[in-house]
């Protein structure tokens, strides 16, 4: 996981200030980032060994960080007044993939191996590549070259410094950083707490019941998502976020304390409408603070690379944390074995969401109606 975060942030933010630089190319990278995509998991499937694995998945993550700058940033350039909207739509679509992924591959690992579910998808993403680049090949601005080139490298360079010497841009940021940590922390402890756990009465889960409650992350976000994008369009978006984020305090808490019944489920539930929603609303304020700069795609970049780099950070504290916690309390070794070390994860990411809440009020006001006319 960490592998994946690390290569894919790298290349998010070098590629989106080049997407905005070579907009008359965006419809050739959205399909080489498909075809990247499908390419790195086929040889993920057939590796041999666990490094090699890892290269492949870097190669895999790469082709998946290198959409969303061009996607993102043409959706924002494209429908200013709705921006809100289209970027949260566009995770809600990716939501149906999350919410469809687990569930088919948990009834798929019954049947086959899993290089065969790995490798299986490529002939799809190859085909969608070529349809992307049909479909979206004369999107994007008219194309520069020669020295006006060169000074657009420069401008956009300037125009980074500007926007960030501003000021509004550093809460966005750090808040969209903080929750994203706290969400890999859920997402990365979810999982293996509702299999592994081994507490008198613990979950103990196969890949079925592991795969519908990570199903149930993506499922709630689908509408919600998009209906958070709608209110932050009318509302803004800091007083959309700020309750977001005071909401996602006590949803990991009541995860780790809900059991192993339907009240765990619910609580998983109730996160998933929230989870991912942030992220959408903090990138459309970021190109709120950078409208008319033409950096679009650089801050849906920088954004996406900051928030892997934050995530590979987490993904080492929740493991650490676990580890250290899984039979242990406070130092002292337990009678019996319990969840402890599990639940530590998710008070990690409770804790992210209360401070990313508190720096929440410090995003400046964009996104409603009154502010674009401003």
């Amino acid at each position: 996981m960490a592998t994946r975060r690390l290569s894919g942030g790298l290349v998010s933010m070098g590629s989106g200030f080049f997407v905005d630089m070579f907009q008359h190319r965006v419809g050739f990278v959205l399909a080489f980032s498909m075809a990247l995509i499908g390419v790195g998991y086929l040889l993920v499937s057939v590796s041999p060994s666990y490094g090699l694995i890892l290269a492949a998945l870097a190669l895999a993550s790469a082709g998946s960080a290198l959409w969303h700058p061009p996607a993102l940033g043409l959706l924002a350039r494209r429908y200013p007044e709705r921006r809100g909207l289209f970027i949260s739509l566009h995770r809600s679509m990716g939501n149906v993939g999350d919410l469809i992924g687990p569930l088919a591959v948990g009834a798929l690992m019954g049947y086959v191996g899993w290089q065969w579910i790995m490798g299986g998808g490529t002939p799809v993403l190859i085909l969608l590549a070529i349809g992307i680049l049909v479909i979206l090949k004369n999107v994007g601005d008219p194309k520069v070259e020669g020295l006006a080139l060169r000074d657009s490298f420069f401008k956009q360079l300037r125009s980074m410094r500007e926007v960030f010497k501003g000021g509004g841009m550093w809460p966005i940021f750090i808040v969209s950083s903080v929750r994203g940590m706290g969400d890999v922390g859920v997402m990365f402890t979810l999982p293996l707490y509702l299999s592994r756990s081994l507490a008198e009465g613990g979950l103990g889960k196969g890949p079925g019941g592991v795969g519908i409650h990570i199903a149930l992350l993506a499922a709630a976000g689908i509408v919600s998502g998009p209906l958070f994008g709608v209110l932050s369009d009318r509302i803004g978006r800091k007083p959309v976020i700020s309750l977001i984020m005071a909401v996602s305090v006590i949803l990991p808490i009541g995860i780790a304390l809900g059991g192993s019944g339907p009240w765990m489920t619910l609580w998983v539930a109730l996160f998933g409408l929230f989870h991912f929603a942030v992220n959408s609303l903090t990138q459309a304020a970021a190109i709120d603070v950078a409208e008319g700069k033409g950096l679009e795609a650089t801050f849906i970049g920088l954004m996406w690379g900051s928030n892997s780099a934050f995530g590979v950070i987490a993904l080492l504290v929740v493991g650490i944390l676990v580890g250290s916690l899984e039979d242990t309390a406070f130092g002292f070794s337990l009678p019996i074995e319990t969840d402890f070390g599990w639940h530590a994860g998710f008070y990690f990411a409770s804790s992210l969401f209360f401070a990313g809440w508190v720096i929440s009020l410090l995003i400046p006001a964009t996104g409603s109606k009154e502010k674009r006319a401003a």
